[in-house]
């Protein structure tokens, strides 16, 4: 029997982590004294801490491994345990493999000069979100303003609570005339049927790109820019309709306005 500083430099594991193996059941000391509390390990539970610490190195979570040492599982089901881990590891180096990707294009920006000062893109999943919706052709994006206009008078209207106003702009490419457009607001309210508003779901997006644009809606041609070669240099495109997302409202003379320009991207053919 050997105690828990002996059977550390045994293993070559510390201390602290053999106690916390205990304090999670995952080895428990075979023999502890009563009176001292002194712990005691013994020879035979060394190939349970030897799986234990491959299990580790492998990648699985102390939940797991807890699972797999308990478990008396066949052949087979190892293998499906490890071809799982197999997949998600390949995914988490498809993952870095994307953020070198992203840094070596941020890089580029920034040796060619053409890094927008102030404009971060972030990549990010977005939830589903109910809305009530109002949307039309306009004779140019400006007209916005005035489809938003009627959307909160009939907001105002039904005493409806809401959050983060949101345009999105359905065209399949630019259009300044003809603009296929959709005012939203964030509400859990009713949505009365028969009106042009109309309650609906805004789909979630697993992959967003997204920029965060400081100044009145007109200005944010530069953010959208941003984002677009981004996009570009990174190897997605475009995977459906580009949002903008109002998080504060400004004064009439341009201050204090603050948005965040949303665009659904999906890797192309070569860059998965």
């Amino acid at each position: 029997m050997f105690r828990i500083g002996d059977f550390s430099r045994l293993t070559q594991v510390t201390v602290k982590a053999l106690r916390h193996y205990d304090a999670l059941g995952l080895l428990k000391p075979a023999e502890i004294d009563p009176g001292s509390g002194y712990r005691y390990y013994s020879v035979d539970q060394l190939p349970r801490l030897n799986r234990l610490l491959a299990l580790k190195d492998l990648g699985f979570s102390l939940e797991q491994i807890g699972q797999l040492l308990d478990a008396e599982l066949s052949s087979d089901q190892l293998r499906q345990m490890l071809e799982l881990r197999q997949s998600e590891v390949h995914a988490q180096i498809a993952d870095e493999q994307m953020r070198l990707a992203r840094i070596k294009a941020r890089l580029e920006q920034i040796e060619r000069g053409t890094a927008s000062d102030g404009y971060d893109v972030v990549l990010k999943r977005i939830e589903e979100q109910p809305v009530a919706s109002l949307r039309d052709t306009l004779p140019s994006r400006h007209a916005i303003v005035g489809l938003f206009r009627e959307l909160f008078l009939v907001q105002r209207e039904h005493g409806w609570t809401y959050w983060s106003p949101t345009v999105l702009w359905h065209d399949a490419e630019f259009q300044d005339e003809e603009v296929d457009a959709e005012a939203t607001i964030g509400t859990v309210d009713l949505i009365p049927a028969g009106g042009r508003v109309v309650g609906r779901v805004l789909p979630p997006v697993e992959s967003m790109a997204c920029v965060v644009h400081k100044g009145p809606p007109a200005t944010a041609s530069l953010a959208c820019e941003t984002l677009l070669n981004w996009i570009d240099a990174n190897g997605y495109e475009l995977a459906g309709p580009e949002r903008g997302v109002l998080l504060q409202r400004g004064t009439p003379d341009g201050q204090g306005w603050v948005m965040e320009m949303q665009y659904p991207v999906t890797m192309t053919a070569i860059g998965l």
